[in-house]
């Protein structure tokens, strides 16, 4: 039997809008990087970079 993850959920920000759209899942233990993802911003209707802040 595989032992359990340490997973939990992140918010993605928008660096334009400052808008938190996203809510994704990531491994938090042993993890020291921060989540960058091009996501797609529906006020500006385009892809926008989101970072991960704390929540």
């Amino acid at each position: 039997m595989a032992k359990a993850e340490a997973r939990g959920y992140v918010t993605l920000e928008c660096t334009v809008t400052g808008a938190r759209l996203y809510r994704v899942q990531k491994k938090l233990k042993g993890n020291p990087y921060k989540l960058e993802l091009m996501k797609y911003n529906p006020v500006l209707r385009m892809r926008t970079l989101h970072k991960e802040v704390k929540k």
